[in-house]
Parts: C-alpha cells; structure tokens; sequence
C-alpha cells in the first residue's frame, strides 16, 4: 500500500472514531541553574556521565574542589526528568548529568549544559550522549566515550583515550600517548609528544607534529600527516594520502586515491 493511501486510511479512521489527534511539538524553553560542589583535597579521579548538553571542564592547579555550574533547559521547569549529583565515593568524584529529552521537540530539545572547574591533578572519565565536549589543562590520563558531538582537547600532561560515536575530534598540545577509535567525523591533531594509534571509520585526518610513532587505520577520508619524528604505519581503504616528514613510513594498504611522500628520513615501504 501507498504511503499516501495508509495516511488517507489512518484519517479515516480517527474521523470515524470521532477523534482526530494531532502531536504538537513541545518547546525546551524554561532555563533554570544549579551549582554542585565537593572538596577534591582526598581524591584522585572524576568519572562523568552526562547525556544531552554542552561538556567544558577545565582544570586548575589551585583550586582544592571541583566545582560545576549546570544550566538546566527544560519544559515549563519540569525537572523531574532531570538527574543531577556529584557524590563521592573511596577516592573517586562521580557527576552524573541527566535529562529525558524523548519526544517531539520544537528547536531545542532538553539539556543540561555542565561548565566544571576541577583540581588538574584528578584523573578524568568521562561518558557522554551528545553535545560537543571542550577540555583544557588536566595533567593526569584523561578517558572520554562519546556518542556524538564536537570534542575539542587541549593541554593534556597524560595519557588520552578517545572512543568517539561521530562528529569532529579536536586535540592539540598533549604530553602523553593518544588512542583513538572513531566513527566518523573530521580529526585534526597538533603539537603532539609521544605515540598516537588512530582507527578511524570515515572522515579526513590531519596530523601534524608527533614526537612518537604514529598507526592509522583509516576506513576512507583524505590523510594527511606532516612532522612525525618517529615511523608512520598506515593501513587505508579510499581517500588521498599526503605524507611529509616522517622517520619512516610503511604503508600497508593504500586503498584508492592519490598519494605524495615527501621528506621519509628512514625506511620506506609500500605493501600494495
């Protein structure tokens, strides 16, 4: 059956029912705050999880708590939707910041936007839903598994583990190993001392300056790496591949597209 004969069917039957039902759209417009605090002195880790709404933390070496500023967009402030904490337990800060956003929605769907100031020392966790995620000067491993949304991530004195749904990924100035597993979305990587493994789904990737080695695995997307000090290992299903400035390159997959190298100090090999 057609779709305009089932639509014509389903308005026949609601006027023979003596009732037409028509879904309006629900507005997210009511705005109210709350701000969380707890005293950092004993511990050593935050784990977050979030749903919708923007994520900003920024660490500080001075502060002694973490401290988080929600700013809560609902209907008609209905929060009995929301879920909102910051607990403590061993040595460990937990956030969990999160609002029921089902339904059909005019503009603005609920969110919780969740602005965090915390000790840079503290390990970081985080888990989220969507909404872009910004981070800034944290000097301990930082783990984030991200559904969708832009991640932007600067001034990180550790290890870093992304697991990323879609949507761009953003890293620059990081002292520390990076791993990262991504679905699809832009990557862009700068200023970058020590090793970077990245498997990617779809979605161009630029690299520049990397004291370590570097290991792509790329589904398809333009490639492009420039100053890496150590060896480049790739493996890459579609996309153009543009290398300059490597200690040494092996490409085990070149897939389809251009390529140009320039500037290998070390051994160069291309398996097909």
């Amino acid at each position: 059956m057609k779709l305009t004969q089932i639509l014509l069917f389903i308005v026949s039957i609601s006027i023979l029912s003596g009732c037409i039902v028509i879904a309006k759209p629900s507005h997210a417009k009511y705005h109210s705050q709350q701000t969380l605090k707890i005293a950092a002195h004993k511990l050593k880790a935050l784990d977050i999880e979030a749903g919708a709404g923007a994520l900003i933390i920024e660490g500080d070496e001075t502060i002694k708590e973490i401290r988080v500023v929600a700013d809560i967009y609902s209907k008609n402030g209905d929060i009995d939707n929301v879920e909102l904490n910051l607990t403590e337990t061993g040595k460990s800060a937990y956030l969990v910041a999160k609002i029921d956003s089902s339904g059909f929605w005019h503009g603005e769907s609920p969110r919780i936007d969740i602005n965090i100031i915390m000790p840079s020392h503290l390990m970081l966790k985080i888990d989220d839903g969507s909404g872009a995620i910004n981070i800034n000067n944290i000097d301990a491993k930082v783990t984030v598994k991200d559904g969708s949304g832009e991640l932007t991530i600067k001034n990180v004195r550790n290890d870093l583990k992304i697991d990323d749904g879609s949507g761009g990924i953003f890293i620059s100035e990081v002292i520390g190993n990076i791993k990262i597993n991504d679905g699809s979305g832009e990557i862009s990587l700068n200023d970058l001392d020590g090793n970077l493994d990245i498997d990617d789904g779809s979605g161009s990737i630029f690299v520049n300056g990397v004291s370590g080695d570097v290991m792509i695995k790329d589904g398809s997307g333009e490639l492009t790496v420039r100053s890496v000090n150590g060896f480049v290992t790739i493996d890459d299903g579609s996309g153009d591949i543009d290398i300059e400035q490597a200690g040494g390159l092996k490409i085990i997959n070149s897939g389809s597209g251009g390529m140009r190298v320039q500037k290998v100090k070390g051994s160069f090999e291309i398996d097909s």
